[in-house]
This record gives structure tokens, C-alpha cells and sequence, in this order.
């Protein structure tokens, strides 16, 4: 069974990497923003993602900007431009014809864009720590007539570079009651490649260790590829999907060792609201049929809802399902509802 203590101490150590690095250097604050209103903000373009410029200050420090409300850039440095159709470009930016257009140019010319069409920008030289981000998040919840407690912990970690995405993914849910105390725990590590080609596929890499007390599963290990694709991917909406095989062995409660081979079937959804307050919506499903093991499939399922409060502090509702037609014991189905209070990087 996975301890709070043991998912503490892999959540460090894939942490240490990531900051020993953190000590390098970005560019100059010399980037100018200009807004539809006229306002101009001087600073230095951290990222551009899910639909909020992030530009550091020297007066007001690191301030969040609705894309849709920026009218011009101006920036004497490199970046990586992704766009709708999953298209990259690499090179230096310059302001466009009028407003809402910009122009990237590199070694095969001129690429003029719209800002809507726009889906990331990354400056070149960035520092590690801009491309990684990093969410918490905790909550307790306590029923007095039923007597049942309930502590979860959520975190979410990622690290993009020009030709990939790296996350890793990890809940642990204990519930206290009279009778009885339950865990269930879950980390998923993914890596998507993709290539200038192919900018809307990529190539995926999983891993994944569950365990569930309800289910009957002491410890379950999974490892996998595929290939996915972005079928939707603007400033404020994601939707991507995914399909593959992967091998898993798993110790249950009362069937002991077993091993098989499954296909797997992924959709994943992401919207992000600028409005006050500011809040994002990320649902992910999993289908998986035995390709081994006669008649068995399963199927998980993971929402989260959260609200800023403050910057960088949320509010969040996450939800999880998890179903196997052949579990290890006398339930097939497992899910749970909890709200906590959660912290961005």
C-alpha cells in the first residue's frame, strides 16, 4: 500500500532535479505589452498558456494578462510560437501589420499570425523553473453522524520543452470510519513527444501504480505507449485523445499475483474561464479491455474544478471513479468527491 509518507518522498525527489536548476537566468525586462485600451506594461514575457500572458515586473512583479486583450508585443528575443493546428515555429517575434497580428521570423522566413490562433508562447531561453509548474493541493472533510472522515492529497507536476511534455500525477485518498479505514492511491507519469511533421500527433509514454482498498487491489503496476492527438487546442479550450497498449501486474486481496496485457483508450479535456473569479475545468477518462484475460475491462475516471481566491491560491472540487468488472472483491466500483484548498507554481 502507498503511505503518504513514501508519495511525499517521490514527489522530492522528482522535485530535486528541477531545482538545482532554478538559480540560471531569463532576459532582460524589456518587452513591451500593449492592450486594446492603449494601457502599456514593460517586463519580461515569461510564458503564454492556457490563455494568460505571464510578464514580470519590476514595479507590480509577475502580473497575469488575458490574451485576447493584447493588442500588440514587442520583444527583441526568441520564442516558441505553438498554434491551434499544433504547428510550432521557432524565432524572432515581430509586431504585425495592425493589431492582433504578429509576425515570426526564422530560418524559412516570415510566418505572420493571429492572436486567437496563438496557443503558446515560450521564450527560447527560458529558465527551467518558468517551463515547470507545479499544483497541490489538500482537503479533509468530517461527517459527525456517519462518523466518516475523509484526507485527501493531489498533485500535479509538468515540464515542457520544444519537443515534449512530461507530467506526473498523483492522488492519495484515506477514509476514517468506526468500523474500518480505506486508502486509495494513484500516480501517473506520461511523457508526449511530438515532431515538427506531425505537429497535432504525438507519441505517448505511461506509467502508472494504483492501489485500492475497495477493489481489492494491494498494489497494481502499469507501463505503456501509444499515439494521441490534439483534437481541439486553443488559448482557452484542449481536447485530446489517445490509444494504445500496455502491460500491468497486480497482487489483489484474494486472486494473489496476475499479469496481463490491455489496450487502452484516453480522452482528456481542459477549459480555462478568465472571468471573476478565474477558473479551469480538466476531466480525464481511461477505458481498458483485457486483451488477456477473457470478458475483463476497466475504466477510470478523474474531474477537477477549481476557482482562484487569491493568486496562486484555489479552491477546488476533485472527483475520481475507478471500475473493474473483475475486481477482488465483492464491489466493482469505486469513487469519491472531496474539496480542498490547492497551490499553483
Amino acid at each position: 500500500m502507498l503511505t503518504f509518507r513514501t508519495l511525499c518522498r517521490v514527489l522530492c525527489l522528482c522535485l530535486l532535479p528541477a531545482t538545482a536548476a532554478f538559480a540560471d537566468s531569463g532576459h532582460q525586462k524589456t518587452d513591451v505589452i500593449t492592450l486594446y485600451n492603449g494601457d502599456r506594461i514593460t517586463g519580461e514575457i515569461k510564458s503564454m498558456r492556457q490563455g494568460l500572458l505571464q510578464l514580470s515586473t519590476d514595479a507590480l512583479g509577475t502580473v497575469s494578462i488575458e490574451w485576447q486583450e493584447i493588442a500588440r508585443l514587442d520583444s527583441k528575443y526568441n520564442y516558441q510560437i505553438r498554434v491551434t493546428s499544433g504547428e510550432r515555429f521557432y524565432g524572432e517575434l515581430k509586431t504585425g501589420e495592425r493589431p492582433g497580428e504578429m509576425a515570426i521570423v526564422d530560418l524559412y522566413g516570415t510566418h505572420k499570425l493571429e492572436y486567437l490562433e496563438i496557443v503558446e508562447v515560450q521564450p527560447i531561453e527560458d529558465r527551467l523553473q518558468d517551463r515547470f509548474e507545479a499544483y497541490l493541493s489538500a482537503g479533509y472533510s468530517y461527517t459527525k453522524a456517519s462518523s466518516v472522515a475523509q484526507t485527501t492529497f493531489n498533485t500535479d507536476l509538468s515540464y515542457e520543452d520544444q519537443q515534449s511534455r512530461n507530467s506526473l500525477g498523483a492522488r492519495t485518498t484515506v477514509t476514517q470510519t468506526e468500523e474500518d479505514d480505506s486508502q486509495s492511491s494513484k500516480i501517473d507519469l506520461v511523457r508526449q513527444e511530438w515532431s515538427r511533421d506531425r505537429a497535432s500527433a504525438f507519441r505517448g509514454y505511461y506509467g502508472n501504480y494504483e492501489s485500492n482498498d475497495e477493489l481489492g487491489v494491494d498494489y497494481r503496476l502499469s507501463v505503456g505507449a501509444g499515439l494521441g492527438r490534439f483534437f481541439i487546442d486553443t488559448y482557452q479550450t484542449r481536447l485530446t485523445g489517445g490509444a494504445g497498449l500496455q502491460v500491468l501486474t497486480e497482487e489483489g486481496s484474494e486472486e494473489g499475483s496476475r499479469q496481463s496485457v490491455e489496450a487502452f483508450f484516453a480522452v482528456g479535456y481542459d477549459f480555462w474561464r478568465f472571468d471573476s473569479p478565474e477558473a479551469d475545468v480538466s476531466l480525464n477518462f481511461g477505458l481498458y479491455p483485457s486483451l488477456t484475460e477473457s470478458g475483463r475491462v476497466r475504466g477510470s475516471t478523474d474531474l477537477r474544478l477549481r476557482w482562484e481566491i487569491i493568486s496562486d491560491l484555489y479552491w477546488d472540487i476533485t472527483a475520481y471513479g475507478s471500475y473493474d468488472n473483475q475486481a477482488d472483491t465483492d464491489r466493482n466500483t469505486d469513487y469519491g468527491v472531496t474539496t480542498g484548498l490547492g497551490w499553483s507554481y
